[in-house]
């Protein structure tokens, strides 16, 4: 996180020529959609010797996040928050993997995932308008988070017993622009990727498909 936010700011510093043109961005945006979870272990031995287990488990998942990004022309960089919520997951890990399931976070048969993640995000409008603009988005980063055990209740923390958590982010939205408002509409993609402390022939992906709305504020704009 702390990288983004300095990347974020030598950008800035490196712009002061265009100091006219830059367009500072604060916004908001939330959105719905489905997760599709893949759980992974490879070298599983059983009595036919070593498999690879896949295990799918899909929900629905809502997401809330805020940005500051700079604009330049068609470009805009800068940090992207973001908070997803999923909904129940079912899955049958427990018939695979052994060991504590108050440990083992994905293990639980049934749980619900809170994941916080941090971008560095880039945008450039392909079609750039006076009052609409489309423009594609991607971002790169990690996430931290929290898995909820549906049958007990109990809490247990990503950081505690994953590792090697990466997430990278697609979207396009159209936009409409209004003064200093800029109201944005359209589909966007996450995918999350851990992997286990103790075992690291298991992974999970998630993958993250939906739509969101929101706006956005440039703070630089003088009329």
């Amino acid at each position: 996180m702390k990288r983004l936010i300095l990347i974020t700011a030598v950008v800035l510093m490196c712009l002061p020529s265009y100091a006219g043109k830059v367009k500072l961005y604060l916004g908001f945006r939330a959105g719905a959609g489905a997760m599709l979870s893949r759980d992974q272990l490879s070298n599983f031995t059983n009595s036919q010797g070593p498999i690879s287990v896949l295990q799918h488990h899909d929900t629905w998942s809502f997401h809330a996040k805020a940005e500051a990004l700079l604009g330049l022309g068609r470009f805009r960089i800068g940090y992207q928050f973001l908070y997803n919520f999923s909904g129940p997951q079912i899955s049958s890990a427990n018939d695979y993997f052994t060991g504590d399931n108050n440990r083992n976070t994905t293990y639980f048969n049934s749980s619900q995932t809170h994941f916080f993640g941090h971008y560095l995000h880039m945008e450039v409008a392909i079609i750039n308008l006076p009052h609409f603009a489309l423009t594609p988005g991607i971002g790169v980063g990690t996430f931290t988070g929290f898995k909820v055990d549906n049958t007990t209740g109990n809490t247990v923390e990503l950081s505690a017993d994953t590792h090697n958590r990466f997430s990278i982010s697609a979207e396009l939205n159209a936009e409409i622009r209004f003064g200093r408002c800029v109201f944005l509409a359209g589909p966007n993609y996450y995918l999350f990727s851990l992997q286990d402390r103790a075992n690291n022939d298991w992974r999970e992906y998630q993958h993250f498909l939906g739509v969101d709305v929101g706006i956005r504020v440039d703070l630089l704009k003088q009329h």
